[in-house]
């Protein structure tokens, strides 16, 4: 059965939904990052970028792929399916455990506690940051459900070179939001080490 990501953020807001509550006025979420955490779920899980790395090897496509593109469709819908779910788990594990999002009544506290060097600047782009991180877990998903269906749907009605090639470029601008998207959560665990570091806390 398949794991369903749905995003596990408190608010479950969309940039849409958290400009408009910007413009009512209402209180930001506030989100702690735990970047220990974060990062050992991220190292924790080999299955997962075995997966991206096999999904990868596959649209590099050979002559000998090109010559049998329903037995290639077939690979590639086996690999998207497990990473699918896996997918899912990993987004599910880091919104519980490294970021976690506050409700509004309890952001408002927090907001009222923090230093005016935790009000910083730096402070509201490492918190816009998180909400990128947490919009770009749903959009991920999203993308990746719809590149399952595709691949399924190609499998079951018959896959020629031309769409086997079309299927290809789609994972592959899949692959590339995904390394934008680790290289942004590797910004956000930097830059909350260099603020542990120098005297701040989420605590």
């Amino acid at each position: 059965m398949a794991t369903v990501f749905t995003g596990a953020s408190a608010n479950g807001a969309t940039s849409g939904t958290e400009s408009q509550s910007h413009a009512r006025g209402e209180a930001a979420a506030y989100w702690f990052v735990n970047a220990a955490f974060l990062q050992e779920i991220k190292d924790s899980n080999p299955h997962l970028w075995h997966e991206v790395h096999r999904l990868r090897t596959l649209c590099e496509l050979e002559p000998s792929d090109l010559e049998k593109p329903q037995a290639t469709i077939r690979e590639l819908v086996g690999c998207l399916d497990e990473l699918r779910d896996l997918l899912a788990l990993q987004f599910a594990l880091e919104e519980s455990y490294g970021l976690i999002s506050a409700d509004s009544d309890a952001a408002q506290r927090i907001a009222a506690s923090l230093s005016i060097a935790e009000q910083s600047d730096a402070e509201h782009e490492r918190q816009r940051m998180v909400r990128n991180v947490t919009d770009q877990h749903r959009c991920l998903y999203l993308q990746l459900i719809d590149l399952v269906e595709q691949a399924e749907e190609l499998q079951y009605r018959g896959c020629d070179v031309d769409c086997l090639r079309m299927m290809a470029r789609s994972i592959e601008r899949f692959s590339r939001d995904l390394t934008a998207h680790e290289r942004l959560e590797a910004e956000l665990i930097r830059l909350h080490d260099s603020r542990a570091r120098s005297g701040g806390s989420d605590e």
